[in-house]
C-alpha cells in the first residue's frame, strides 16, 4: 500500500469552535509521568497539551515537581502522586491519559502504569503511551488486557523493544516495523524519527516535515501533549496523530529556517505551536 499524504489544513477544520463553546466541549487530558529526576517531561507535555486547545489538563506527578508545575503552567492542574493508590482518584475524570512522559523504570512507574491501563480499559479511554511507557509495555500486555484505543509513539528504541528485534533492524524497515507494532498492539503507531511514520495497521503516512534540530530531549514530550489534545478534542485517533506531527515538526522548520537548527529547544516548538494551531 502507497503512503497517504497529511492534509493539515483539513485536519485543523476539525478543531474550529463555536461561537457558544466552553471548557467542557474540548476534553480533558490527564498526563502521568514525571518521575524525581524527570520532572521536566511531564511539565511539558502537559503544558503542549494546553497549548493545542485542551478544554481542562492535569497532571499526575511526584510531589516534588508541583511548585516547579505550578510556576511553569499555572493553567494546568497539578496533582501530587507519589504512589498508584494516589493516582486511583484522578483516573475517573480525564477524556484522555497521556501516560509515559519522564516515567521512568521503578516501583512507582510500574504502579501508575497498572493503575492508567486498568483504568483506561474499564472507562474505555482513549491512552496514549510513550517513552519508559513503552518500555514497559510488554510486561504489562502479559498482565492485563490493553485498552482498545492507543496510540503509541516509539523512537526507535523503543520500537525495538515492542517488536524485541535491534534497533537496526528497525532502522532498515521503518514502515514494516510500525506496522507489526500497530497490529501487534491494536494500537496507532508513530515511529519517530526522519520522515516520521504515522500508521493504523496496513494504512500508514510519511510526514516529510522536521529537521536535525529536534534531535533532543524534551521533543517527544512536546508530541504526546499535542497529540493527547487534539484525541481530548474529539478527533479520531489517526487524524489527531497525523496532525500533531505535522505541526510539530512545522513548528521546528519555522523555528530552524530563522534560527537556525542548532539550539532548537521543545519549548521554542510549544511557543510555535500555539500560533499554528
Amino acid at each position: 500500500m502507497k503512503a497517504q499524504k497529511i492534509n493539515p489544513i483539513n485536519l485543523k477544520k476539525k478543531l474550529i469552535r463555536p461561537s457558544d463553546a466552553h471548557k467542557g466541549d474540548f476534553g480533558h487530558v490527564l498526563v502521568v509521568g514525571g518521575n524525581i529526576g524527570f520532572g521536566g517531561a511531564g511539565l511539558l507535555a502537559s503544558k503542549a497539551a494546553v497549548y493545542s486547545g485542551a478544554g481542562l489538563v492535569s497532571l499526575a506527578t511526584r510531589s516534588c515537581h508541583l511548585s516547579a508545575s505550578l510556576s511553569f503552567c499555572p493553567e494546568v492542574m497539578v496533582k501530587s502522586v507519589d504512589s498508584g493508590q494516589a493516582l486511583e482518584k484522578h483516573l475517573n475524570s480525564p477524556s484522555v491519559i497521556c501516560l509515559g512522559p519522564g516515567l521512568g523504570k521503578d516501583y512507582w512507574s510500574e504502579q501508575v502504569i497498572y493503575k492508567s491501563l486498568e483504568a483506561a480499559k474499564k472507562n474505555n479511554l482513549p491512552m496514549l503511551i510513550d517513552a519508559d511507557g513503552l518500555n514497559l509495555l510488554p510486561k504489562f500486555q502479559k498482565k492485563l488486557p490493553l485498552p482498545k484505543k492507543i496510540i503509541l509513539t516509539p523512537h526507535v528504541g523503543e520500537a525495538s523493544v515492542l517488536l524485541n528485534t535491534s534497533k537496526e533492524n528497525i532502522k532498515k524497515n521503518r514502515i514494516k516495523s510500525a506496522i507489526k507494532i500497530s497490529k501487534k498492539f491494536s494500537a496507532v503507531v508513530v515511529l519517530k524519527g526522519k520522515d516520521s511514520v504515522i500508521c493504523w495497521k496496513d494504512k500508514y503516512f510519511i510526514c516529510e516535515k522536521g529537521n536535525a534540530g529536534m534531535a533532543t530531549g524534551g521533543m517527544g514530550d512536546v508530541l504526546s501533549g499535542i497529540i493527547s489534545s487534539f484525541v481530548a478534542q474529539k478527533m479520531t485517533l489517526i487524524n489527531a496523530a497525523c496532525l500533531g506531527v505535522d505541526l510539530h515538526a512545522e513548528a521546528a522548520d519555522e523555528y530552524a529556517d530563522t534560527l537556525g537548527e542548532n539550539g532548537l529547544t521543545p519549548t521554542d516548538v510549544l511557543e510555535i505551536v500555539k500560533e499554528l494551531v
